[in-house]
């Protein structure tokens, strides 16, 4: 009788982890696809249940297939569980707050790439691996239970996905509920990036366990996940606003995860199965190539535990010299005769019809303040024969109106600025939903300026709840406004 061939326990976990993160991607575009041909019309308390509950679902998905990944030789489902409870814990009560409230990333990290990547490398990404590193690391890592190399990848990922449902149900309820069909495409795009990124840290604590490689290879390994969580969070977060302007397509930052996830565990799982079949000869076997000399440990003690927090605390350290350099600083961008000083955390980008566009991406997302400077013939605005600006405001509105949902003018005043006779227009307007988010409410105001053969335009917008407490902020925007 033939004997039955054994099934590659690391084969098993990669097949188990595609296929549940295949099905996690394909109810994320079936939610999207049902709310746009039904469009429920949910609000209030029954919007952040429907939200609640499609952040829960991707943990589902990848729970099954991190406790399938182990059928052969099973892990106590109650270990991963614990690890996936321990991540979201440590993702609410430590990783959030330190990140956006002690460090305040999103205050300073937009505005240019080098200060993005700074912001999601040495703040964001160290705080999410180092507590994603600690919440294998202090509980399974000397159990019995974790007796395998690939164990590392699939606790790690456990925990990564744990910090990724604690992040999702934070999205949903800090805003109040979301668009279903946005919100689904983002916290499976979210649950995919920590559970890979998890899944590498994973791994730099399972070759320290087994392989014993040396005081500086965790610290080596929070340093590369750090680095890649950076990298991959910048990546995520502008793909969806690759068509430019204020535009914003979901479906972008999901066709990137899963093609991110998609390749790190691969490349995860060959490492593993690579590891296993150069150390079947035994560790004191001869190494055969560079990559077998690398793959085969040579310590003979767990690396010591104080080498990672003192680079935690030293990269954490240098992110936060660089946010408090940068707070309070602004760019100026100058197109068409004017110029605008705005916050430099904020990102310049393109407007139709205006000449200098910026917003709050970090701080705010898609329907973060925002300021846009442009310019409009004479003709168009005032009154043919004479009137005043105030007068050619009430032809702005009529423009304004034809251009944004639910305009709603709320008061017209003459201003004065730079000494130059103007007009303010305050209204209200609801964010279309391609813009990235549900439909909100913004309130904005336009200030219209006589300059030459035009007149020049400032308008600021920002979410309504929001739109008292950025009163300094456009203030300090038209007073930095220069204009011909």
């Amino acid at each position: 009788m033939a004997q039955a061939v054994p099934v590659s326990h690391e084969r098993v976990a990669r097949e188990s982890v595609l296929l549940n993160a295949g099905g996690a991607v394909a109810f994320a575009a079936i939610v999207a696809l049902l709310v746009g041909f039904f469009r429920p019309q949910l609000d209030g308390a029954g919007l952040v249940a429907a939200g609640l509950a499609i952040a829960l679902v991707p943990a589902g998905f990848f729970l099954v297939a991190f406790i399938r990944a182990d059928r052969i030789e099973p892990e106590p489902r109650g270990m991963i569980l614990g690890v996936f409870v321990l991540g979201a814990i440590l993702a609410y009560g430590i990783g959030q707050p330190a990140i956006r409230s002690f460090f305040k990333v999103q205050e300073w990290s937009g505005g240019s790439l080098w200060l993005e990547l700074a912001g999601a490398i040495l703040i964001a990404g160290v705080v999410q691996q180092f507590l994603i590193y600690a919440a294998v690391r202090y509980s399974v890592y000397h159990s019995s239970e974790f007796d395998e190399r690939v164990d590392g990848i699939i606790y790690g990922a456990a925990a990564g996905l744990g910090y990724a449902t604690a992040f999702n149900i934070l999205y949903v309820t800090g805003n109040n509920g979301v668009d279903l069909a946005i919100g689904a495409l983002r916290v499976v795009t979210e649950a995919l990036a920590f559970a890979c990124l998890g899944g590498v840290t994973g791994y730099f604590i399972a070759r320290a366990k087994f392989d014993k490689m040396g005081p500086t290879w965790l610290p080596i390994g929070l340093l590369i996940a750090a680095v890649l969580n950076g990298v991959i969070d910048v990546l995520l977060g502008a793909a969806p606003g690759l068509g430019g302007g204020f535009s914003f397509n979901p479906w972008l930052g999901l066709v990137a995860a899963v093609l991110i996830a998609a390749l790190i565990f691969f490349l995860l799982f060959r490492l593993i199965e690579r590891l296993h079949r150069v150390t079947e000869m035994g560790v004191a076997a001869p190494e055969t190539s560079a990559i077998d000399k690398m793959l085969i440990g040579r310590g003979t003690k767990d690396e010591p535990e104080w080498i990672v927090w003192v680079v935690a605390a030293v990269l954490l350290i240098a992110g936060a010299l660089i946010g408090r350099d940068v707070l309070g600083q602004t760019r100026t961008a100058t197109a068409a005769g004017m110029s605008v000083t705005y916050p430099a955390r904020w990102s310049r980008t393109s407007e139709a019809g205006a000449s200098i566009a910026a917003f709050d991406r970090k701080g705010g997302g898609a329907d973060g303040a925002r300021v846009s400077a442009s310019q409009v013939p004479k003709a168009d605005v005032l009154v043919a024969g004479g009137g005043t600006i105030l007068d050619g405001a009430t032809n702005w509105t009529l423009s304004r109106g034809a251009e944004l949902a639910g305009y709603r003018v709320l008061n017209m005043a003459a201003v004065t600025v730079a000494g130059r006779e103007a007009a303010r227009v305050d209204y209200a307007y609801l964010l279309d939903a391609s813009s990235g988010a549900m439909p909100s409410l913004m309130r904005a105001t336009d200030t219209l300026v006589p300059c030459g053969d035009k007149v020049c335009v400032l308008s600021f917008a920002a979410p309504a709840a929001e739109f008292a407490g950025q009163a300094g902020t456009a203030s300090d925007l038209l007073a930095g406004w220069i204009i011909p």
